[in-house]
């Protein structure tokens, strides 16, 4: 049996919400398996963990004061 799994998982209209993206760009990216999903039967879900990992790899540090 799997590891349990405390993560919230959210449909893609609250992780696009989240991320400030549309629907339609969220699910072709769970279309093309470019981020990790979750199905629960026909439905698809994102993970909050999933989701921070997105806001994390597109921060961009600012640029020192010269």
């Amino acid at each position: 049996m799997a590891a349990t799994n405390t993560a919230k998982l959210r449909t893609l209209p609250e992780a696009a919400e989240r991320l400030g993206l549309s629907v339609k760009c969220l699910r072709g990216w769970v279309w093309r398996r470019t981020i990790p999903y979750v199905k629960v039967g026909r439905a698809v879900r994102i993970s909050d963990e999933t989701i921070q990992k997105i806001i994390d790899r597109g921060t961009m540090p600012a640029l020192e004061q010269r």
